[in-house]
């Protein structure tokens, strides 16, 4: 499974490059622009091919997503934390979900309804200098949710992550930061399929 998040801001003809990373194969496209108002993220959104609708995930702004008839949407620690304080008020089997965390021992807690999380730095970040690799021991691993690498991924070493027995690679600074996204987007699909073809594709 191959995953982009969006940059935090918008850029320049960027649902033409979010429809043309899903030709590649793109497998789901997380919008992570905290803060940006509703019109501007309705025009996004109304700029992707509405056959990739299904494959869009909102990290923010969740009702009013789902008044759009977007069906995935990911949860910070922190809205994870409040939503937990709820209950998990307003699961639905007509959902799916996915949320970050920062250690093997908090993925295992987490609940059934989340069907995979982030986990991160795997790599040094690229979008933040800051951001340095943590060495995560996957023989822990209990959950049977998806695992996502994150943090530092790129063409160069995508391979790796699936060698540490990660489901899936989530692309951020990679992408956004190449000169042309859509070919970083061919190079990082090169290297999955040569390296294990028998990844698992997202439903």
């Amino acid at each position: 499974m191959l995953i982009v998040i969006s940059d935090s801001d918008f850029k320049p003809n960027e649902a033409q490059i979010i429809h043309q990373l899903f030709q590649q194969g793109l497998d789901l496209f997380h919008i992570r622009k905290y803060g940006a108002d509703q019109e501007s993220l309705l025009k996004l959104i109304g700029g992707i091919e509405k056959e990739y609708h299904s494959k869009l995930v909102l990290h923010h702004d969740h009702e009013w997503g789902r008044s759009t008839g977007l069906k995935r949407f990911h949860y910070s620690e922190r809205d994870r934390e409040a939503w937990k304080s709820q209950n998990w008020s307003g699961v639905s089997a007509k959902e799916v979900y996915s949320t970050s965390v920062h250690s093997v021992e908090e993925f295992n807690e987490l609940p059934d309804h989340f069907s995979y999380a982030f986990l991160s730095p795997v790599f040094d970040s690229i979008s933040k200098s800051d951001y340095k690799a943590v060495k995560f021991d996957l023989t822990k691993r209990r959950n049977r949710a998806k695992l996502i690498a994150l943090g530092g991924i790129q063409s160069g070493n995508v391979d790796q992550v699936f060698q540490m027995g990660f489901d899936g690679a989530a692309l951020l600074g990679a992408i956004w930061n190449a000169e042309n996204p859509v070919n970083e987007m061919k190079n990082m699909l090169g290297m999955r399929l040569i390296a294990y073809p028998q990844i698992e594709r997202i439903k």
